[in-house]
């Protein structure tokens, strides 16, 4: 063999070793810490959200990081994220997972590695009820309110070129927008268009989903980059829930039957996300 090409194939196997171990270890080291820090959301019911009579993280995705965390025989430690620091907060170290509704994209999985999918919901268009606005194609020409930095804003753009997107630091700066008349949408996931809806009130405008969605997308665990046995056992143990029901009894107390929202499941718990764009 070529002594470069020797060289090469040396190195590239070494650096592959020192990665499975270093993957190895993070998990060896949360089992021998005995605590899972979950970085998650506070302010994003029913998926995650501040319980008002104890004043802890309740919610979906707080629960299910709860179950993963006794899956690999640690206690679970809740790290309230936002939606703009969580990427930063995992990949320097402050958190060993997200569960804050990270929505995959081939962006980001260049940046952290993601679980396979435990949740995938539409996005959809958000209209006053009482709006002339009936279909999408409607909203051409109109204000549309986003918030800074999300990923639905090119989405918006490519499906509404001639809209114009507004962008606001937080949801609530995007949904007030709505109410007052500055823009004429903005865009939520089914759940949390829901949640809107029912935690402000009956003093709020209603509003109303258009009903083409300008798409489905996968939410999963999030991990530091290179952390292949954490993601591993993140899958098994998704695929352990979807096998034994327990995944859809979580699903129906939180989103489902058993909630205010009546959604109904069209994901399975642990299917690899980069092949939901596939379909």
């Amino acid at each position: 063999m070529n002594l470069n090409l020797f060289l090469a194939a040396a190195v590239f196997t070494g650096a592959a070793i020192l990665s499975t171990i270093g993957s190895a270890e993070q998990l060896n080291d949360i089992k021998t810490a005995g605590i899972l820090n979950c970085g998650v959301l506070t302010n994003s019911p029913p998926l995650g959200f501040q319980d008002a009579k104890t004043r802890e993280p309740a919610g979906y995705e707080i629960e299910l990081c709860g179950m993963f965390a006794k899956y690999i025989g640690v206690k679970p430690r809740l790290t309230p994220v936002s939606p703009q620091t969580r990427m930063a907060e995992l990949t320097q170290g402050r958190v060993d997972i997200l569960a804050s509704l990270l929505s995959y994209s081939k962006e980001r999985a260049e940046q952290v590695d993601f679980s396979g999918a435990y949740i995938a919901e539409d996005f959809s268009f958000v209209v006053l009820d009482a709006s002339p606005i009936k279909v999408v194609d409607d909203l051409s020409g109109q204000r549309i309110g986003l918030v800074k930095g999300s990923v639905l804003i090119p989405l918006t753009e490519k499906r509404l070129p001639d809209a114009r997107v507004l962008s606001f630091e937080t949801s609530a700066a995007s949904f007030l927008a709505l109410q007052q008349g500055k823009v004429k949408a903005t865009v939520y996931r089914y759940s949390e268009g829901k949640a809107v809806q029912r935690n402000a009130g009956n003093e709020i405008k209603a509003l109303r989903f258009l009903d083409e969605p300008l798409l489905s997308m996968p939410s999963g665990f999030a991990f530091r980059k290179g952390s292949t046995e954490l993601v591993k056992t993140a899958d098994e143990f998704l695929a352990s829930i979807e096998k034994s029901g327990e995944g859809q009894k979580l699903y129906d107390k939180w989103l489902g039957k058993d909630s205010d929202l009546k959604a109904t499941r069209k994901f399975e718990f642990g299917k690899p996300q980069s092949t939901w764009f596939a379909n």
